[in-house]
């Protein structure tokens, strides 16, 4: 199970795990991972996983509702109106310890030998990933299509006007770290449970940083194409579908670009062990 945390969404684990809606649209990843043991309780692990995040500012309607003012931070994400789902494309090499046989003595311990290993982990690794929203293209009908965000340059990305943002990497570096734990249900199968979150360097996860720009800027850089600019201008500020008339100034802003976006995963591991042993090497 994944889970974004960037600027769209809610602020909160609480509001985040707490809303109906959240549970609607789980979304996964998946992967693969080999791990070599390189003494008791210190291994080394290469990953590669792919999967969707996703996100939605509807998710802070319970809260706007009974917020006190409009400029409060639940009525101000819930009328921005932006959802977003992510395509990611990751690889890590982490370092995994294990307390119970790292820390003990190994050979002795009756917690080393147990079938039951929590464990630590943490490391470095690189993504690819691709922010789409939903896009109307009836009102009528409600009928909507998932498009790609980073080609609109819906904050004025790579605009040809000092002031403006370059058009931001869809690469970045990650630095993932979790928590979890494996049961050996033999000498070859296992199981594990884990807890893992990334913190990445940018903050564009979710095509969100920065400001709102003048929807003008739309029809300018994309001057002939009228389909793309409508749509850029129409994806750039989707507050109007909740408040029709209402739209932000340029300058207010969408996002905090101060906070660099991170997402998760809660995951079930099956794991085999392929150079199986009678006894372990170090012994």
């Amino acid at each position: 199970m994944s889970d974004m945390w960037a600027d769209v969404g809610t602020k909160s684990p609480i509001d985040h795990y707490g809303n109906s809606d959240y549970w609607k649209n789980v979304k996964m990843m998946g992967g693969i991972y080999g791990r070599y043991t390189h003494l008791p309780g210190l291994s080394f692990r290469l990953s590669i996983a792919n999967g969707t995040l996703y996100a939605n500012d509807v998710w802070n309607k319970s809260g706007a509702q009974g917020a006190a003012s409009f400029s409060d931070d639940y009525v101000q994400r819930y009328y921005r109106n932006l959802d977003v789902k992510t395509t990611v494309w990751e690889s890590s090499l982490m370092v995994e310890i294990s307390p119970m046989e790292l820390f003990t003595n190994w050979e002795y311990s009756r917690m080393a030998h147990s079938r039951f290993q929590p464990y630590l982990m943490v490391g470095v690794g690189g993504m690819y990933f691709n922010p789409r929203g939903s896009y109307t293209k009836n009102y009528e009908t409600d009928y909507k299509e998932w498009v790609d965000l980073r080609p609109l340059h819906t904050e004025g990305q790579n605009f040809d006007k000092a002031g403006y943002p370059v058009a931001y990497n869809q690469y970045s570096i990650i630095i993932p770290a979790g928590i979890g734990f494996r049961v050996d249900m033999g000498r070859g199968l296992g199981l594990g449970l884990e807890y893992v979150t990334r913190y990445t360097f940018t903050d564009y996860l979710d095509d969100v940083s920065g400001q709102y720009i003048d929807p003008l800027r739309f029809d300018i850089a994309y001057l002939g194409d009228n389909v793309k600019a409508d749509m850029a201008k129409k994806m750039a500020d989707k507050s109007f579908e909740l408040a029709p008339g209402t739209k932000h100034d340029a300058g207010q802003y969408r996002g905090d670009p101060k906070n660099k976006d991170m997402y998760s995963t809660i995951s079930l591991n099956f794991f085999w062990k392929i150079n199986k042993r009678n006894s372990p090497w170090w012994r």
